[in-house]
């Protein structure tokens, strides 16, 4: 890879943004510091009291806040008070990174314990463990696809040689680097998809997975569209789904194949896990173990509905292993897409 395709792919996932804590809320429902102060603490063994009295030491939670913190707070609340309720004495601290990149350093710093990301563990496999699969739909797997129009010559993805593809953002798994990867393992010449030029085709990269299907859908010059099968179903016919998105996928529903412009399914990806929730490999706690049995424990309608007009950013958590992202990571060694140290 070059170095100007580097340089591109360590902006996309936000290196040069402020890393480790800069930018992290001050302030915690569960009772955390969050700048690096410790009450109680005692100077001289360095043991850090928590806030419930015991000799534990505070666990961090960091995720990137919404537009609204206030809101991001609330619809973090139900999960920190579940998983606090279900281990004893834990203190739990939810805080708010202003990146990617920030969350990233921050655990590989030993700064904080857990987040949800799957850009955090690809760009660190050997030092992040997986605790689960945040599901969706009652799945903890998701799928990309590839289309053409149902008037089009393209049976396979070898027919779409010198053809324009439209994708959705550069970095989006299922809307831009599963697609590359398809059509590389198709024996099309990818080039620096997707930050250069591919040889074999023409890619054009969009904003969001809307984005993606409406420029094809609106754009003649398009041969065909690579994104999430979330905005393909609808277009495409029940018939021409494989069997294991029909099994498999949470999308789902009575909507597949009811819209009027119909579409034609070039191919679906194999199944993708949906974010993982992730620890730091090196994390030591007396209660990491119950505090990842709590996590696993989530299904549907265990958490409270938070307050305001929010929702739960997880519903149900499955099992997972560093094993499930494999095929992503394979992707990504395949394409020569360089996430750097993040």
């Amino acid at each position: 890879m070059s170095d100007k395709t580097r340089r591109r792919v360590l902006e996309g996932v936000g290196i040069g943004l402020t890393a480790g804590l800069a930018g992290c809320s001050s302030d915690s429902s569960s009772g955390g510091s969050g700048d690096g102060s410790t009450d109680g603490a005692d100077s001289d063994s360095g043991t850090t009291v928590g806030s419930t009295g015991n000799d534990y030491e505070p666990v961090t939670f960091l995720e990137t806040p919404g537009e609204t913190p206030g809101d991001t707070e609330e619809m973090w609340e139900p999960f920190s008070e579940y998983v606090s309720s279900e281990v004893d004495e834990l203190d739990l601290d939810v805080q708010f990174a202003d990146s990617t990149s920030g969350i990233g350093q921050s655990l590989i710093n030993d700064q904080a314990e857990m987040t949800r990301s799957d850009i955090v563990l690809l760009a660190n496999p050997e030092e992040i463990d997986v605790v689960g699969i945040v599901n969706e739909g009652g799945a903890s797997v998701y799928f990309s696809g590839i289309a053409t129009r149902p008037d089009s010559d393209i049976e396979e993805l070898a027919d779409l040689e010198g053809e324009s593809i439209v994708f959705a953002d550069r970095l989006s798994t299922s809307g831009s680097l599963y697609p590359n990867y398809m059509l590389n393992q198709a024996g099309l010449d990818s080039g620096e998809a997707p930050y250069g030029d591919p040889v074999d085709y023409d890619g054009t990269w969009t904003s969001g997975q809307a984005g993606a299907i409406e420029n094809f859908l609106n754009r003649d010059e398009f041969a065909a569209v690579g994104c999430d099968i979330a905005v393909l179903l609808e277009y495409i016919s029940e018939d021409q789904w494989p069997d294991r998105v029909r099994e498999q996928s949470g999308r789902w529903d009575d909507d597949v194949g009811s819209s009027s412009t119909e579409l034609e399914l070039v191919e679906a990806s194999q199944s993708l896990p949906l974010s993982p929730i992730i620890a730091r490999s090196n994390w030591e706690h007396p209660l990491r173990s119950d505090i990842e049995e709590a996590i696993l424990s989530i299904d549907e309608g265990t958490l409270r509905e938070p307050d305001g007009d929010v929702d739960n950013p997880i519903s149900a958590v499955s099992p997972g292993s560093n094993e499930d992202y494999q095929p992503i990571l394979d992707v990504i060694n395949t394409l020569g897409v360089d996430l750097g140290d993040l």
